[in-house]
């Protein structure tokens, strides 16, 4: 397997950070998953379950990642890992946890563990798409449209 494919889970952020939106999420997630799915799930098979060759995979991610930044302008490279992190978190974890094969959600565990190792002052969290879904609010200018923080005594 090509660590430079499964890269491009990850250095496709622009393709995808604007679809992390309460309308999109879904349907970008899927989309996401029917692209990048089967190549992660292939590497993780690759691996055999033996967990030092999946942390190997997970560091040679980290690394090819960390390659990419490092080749780019000194300016530029906090803002594409910001940009990076968040899809990670926003859809590769998701995605990888989501996986019928329990193996790719321990390499989502990983992932986050050798970035928190290496960066650990911008480590992350992983969690569900489920969750992550049920975190967008229906507000504008941060009025509660659907009511859910009314107190029914109070507010009437």
């Amino acid at each position: 397997m090509r660590i430079d494919d499964l890269c491009a889970a990850v250095w496709e952020a622009k393709d995808w950070l604007p679809r992390f939106r309460r309308n999109e999420y879904a349907k970008a997630l899927r989309e996401y998953e029917e692209r990048f799915g089967p190549l992660y799930a292939r590497a993780v098979a690759e691996t055999e379950g033996d967990l030092t060759a999946l942390e190997a995979l997970a560091n040679d991610i980290l690394d090819a990642l960390e390659a990419a930044w490092k080749r780019r302008a000194f300016w530029n490279r906090g803002a594409v890992r910001v940009e990076e992190k968040q899809v990670i978190v926003s859809f590769l974890s998701p995605m990888l946890l989501d996986q019928p094969d329990l193996l790719c959600g321990r390499l989502a565990g990983m992932l986050r563990q050798g970035w928190a190792e290496r960066w650990p002052k911008d480590s992350y969290q992983i969690t569900t798409a489920e969750v992550l879904q049920k975190g967008f609010r229906n507000s504008i200018l941060g009025i509660d449209l659907e009511g859910k923080h009314l107190d029914r005594e109070r507010d009437q």
